[in-house]
Parts: C-alpha cells; sequence; structure tokens
C-alpha cells in the first residue's frame, strides 16, 4: 500500500470516529432534552399542588383568626 493510500485510510478512520462521537452527542443530546422536558413537567405539576395547598392554607388561616374588631 503507498504512502498515499496509508494517508487516506487513516483519515477515512479518524473522520468515522468523529462521525461517530458526533452522532453518539447528539443521540445523548436528543436524551437530555426528553429528560429535561418530563422533569420541567413534573416540576409544573408538583408546584401547582404546592401553590393550591398555599392557598388553602390561607384561606384556612384566614377563617381560624378572629376578625377584627370595628369601633364606630
Amino acid at each position: 500500500m503507498s504512502k498515499l493510500s496509508e494517508r487516506c485510510e487513516q483519515r477515512k478512520a479518524e473522520a468515522q470516529a468523529l462521525a461517530d462521537k458526533f452522532n453518539a452527542l447528539d443521540a445523548e443530546e436528543k436524551k437530555l432534552a426528553n429528560e429535561k422536558a418530563q422533569v420541567y413537567a413534573e416540576f409544573q405539576v408538583k408546584n401547582n399542588q404546592y401553590a393550591e395547598l398555599l392557598a388553602q392554607v390561607k384561606e384556612e388561616e384566614g377563617v381560624e383568626e378572629p376578625a377584627p374588631e370595628t369601633t364606630a
């Protein structure tokens, strides 16, 4: 095999390795994007549940607190 053919094969192998690495990173990026979306959706649900409970607590505390007396 000539030197030129060897260099050609070497460059081909290097390019293929980089293509494989790129594809692996691309797949990982998509996986992380999906995981991020799922976690964000879970966060929104929990945050809404918290807001509902907080509103209930404030409402309950408002009922339990004695009404301020007014003098006329």
